[in-house]
């Protein structure tokens, strides 16, 4: 029989509590990411190898009670590390899409929006987690993407995809929302998501004309409105986004959904499942706290940083 997506999902928990059977092996693990050669404190920022791995400490330079979360997407957070990590390992093997309803009943968690506020968190913390460049050969172009279908919500997005030849499949993909398909806009995606002096394949027509005397070695004319590429990998966001939520991501939260589509997409060129789930609990402790009011207030669209 063959094995299905929530299967498979399983049987990678499975394999999570074989590799963190309790607390403790969690703490060991993300101090080592943390700290690899030794605890560093956030408040006098002394380095103290000798630290033993716990999650709250003193530091022994300058007496600043400190945790292992301090600073962190998990800054604050009451629930045991071993449920945050188990969501970490959760959603980096969950390459069809993750929603808070699946990770509220992975977890056992009581409120949905405990659920869901973590999710967002680990989404805000993907941009931390995969952040190389598209090089090489990249292809290019800006469209429409609709959110919700039945709200008739459109924005418009950047897309950049590596087009690794001679066998001339898709690599790397980057997306962004922007205000408009101007050249500044397009200039300020490039900054963040395309290397220098690769060469973009781009439609030939403004605000693209202007490439050719920018950090880009050259420009492939397409002759078309939007490379197929392109159309290809926003057509396929939006059925991953439609089929997964349903019209329930605003457009102030779409950018969150493009970086966790990337990340998906990107994560097929790591070597295995471990260095995915390595990566983005890198980018946990890498990601600036944020609340819960922030989250739902905040526009998580438009620029990367």
């Amino acid at each position: 029989m063959k094995a299905t997506h929530t299967d498979q999902i399983s049987g990678t928990i499975t394999e999570f509590h074989s590799l963190f059977p309790g607390e403790n092996e969690v703490v060991d693990f993300l101090f080592g990411l943390r700290w690899p050669d030794g605890f560093i404190c956030p408040s006098c920022k002394g380095i103290s190898p000798g630290v033993h791995p716990v999650r709250n400490f003193i530091c022994p330079k300058c007496g600043n009670l400190s945790s292992l979360t301090t600073g962190t997407i998990m800054h604050g957070t009451k629930k045991n590390l071993s449920q945050w990590l188990l969501a970490i390992w959760w959603l980096s093997a969950n390459e069809k899409g993750a929603s808070a309803r699946e990770l509220q009943r992975l977890l056992e968690l009581s409120s949905y929006q405990t659920a869901w506020t973590w999710l967002q968190k680990l989404r805000l913390a993907i941009a931390f987690a995969d952040r190389e460049l598209c090089k090489d050969v990249v292809e290019l172009g800006c469209s429409e993407v609709t959110p919700a279908w039945e709200r008739h919500e459109q924005a418009l997005v950047f897309t950049a995809a590596e087009f690794i030849l001679p066998v001339g499949v898709t690599g790397r993909i980057r997306m962004a929302v922007v205000a408009d398909c101007s050249e500044k806009e397009m200039m300020q995606f490039l900054k963040t998501a395309v290397q220098e002096n690769s060469s973009l394949i781009a439609p030939g027509f403004s605000p693209y004309s202007h490439l050719e005397q920018s950090r880009y070695s050259y420009i492939i004319d397409s002759k078309t409105e939007i490379p197929k590429r392109i159309k290809e990998i926003n057509s396929s966001f939006e059925i991953w986004l439609h089929k997964i939520h349903r019209g329930g991501v605003s457009l102030k939260h779409l950018q969150l959904y493009l970086d966790e589509f990337c990340f998906h997409n990107n994560a097929s060129l790591m070597s295995n499942r471990l260095a995915i789930f390595t990566a983005l609990a890198q980018g946990v402790l890498e990601a600036t706290p944020t609340s819960y009011k922030e989250i739902v207030k905040t526009s998580a669209g438009g620029k990367r940083t």
